[in-house]
């Protein structure tokens, strides 16, 4: 696997506004579009989080315990994370199985002040604060009109 792509994909995918979604939903694909929690600029704290994952793009989203992307999880764990540029004509998408993180010291490692808002208690023990993390097993993209693909290995 070319080093430099993978050093593209995690420079692009640590500077995306946000990432899109894209879960199972009564047989029908549903897109939208979630916090990027790679994103250093919005997340400066977190980079640690990602530094020993560069060849696996592995990638934190959060949601609502009861939210119905949730729900689409727990019968569907097959989705699709889509990073992207549009002015600098790049995009990456990641495919694979979501997991939901019950681990208490990474649901913690992995809040930020600023996800208070979505959640009753305002803290990484609220009920509602589900984690999820993608492992992704595919990769494809397109970067600066190139074409590119592979499978990261389990």
């Amino acid at each position: 696997m070319d080093q430099e792509l993978f050093k593209t994909c995690n420079e692009r995918m640590n500077t995306a506004d946000v990432v899109y979604m894209t879960t199972m939903r009564d047989g029908y694909p549903c897109t939208r579009a979630m916090l990027n929690m790679r994103n250093r600029d919005q997340y400066p704290d977190h980079q640690h989080l990602y530094a020993d994952h560069i060849e696996d793009l592995m990638t934190y989203v959060v949601t609502n315990t009861g939210s119905k992307k949730r729900k689409d999880i727990e019968r569907d764990p097959r989705v699709c994370l889509y990073f992207c540029h549009p002015g600098e004509f790049f995009g990456v998408s990641l495919v694979g199985d979501l997991e939901i993180v019950d681990d208490m010291e990474v649901k913690r490692a992995v809040w930020a002040d600023n996800l208070a808002q979505y959640f009753p208690t305002g803290k990484p023990e609220d009920e509602d604060y589900t984690l999820l993390r993608l492992f992704p097993r595919e990769v494809s993209g397109w970067n600066c009109g190139h074409k590119f693909a592979f499978e990261i290995p389990s």
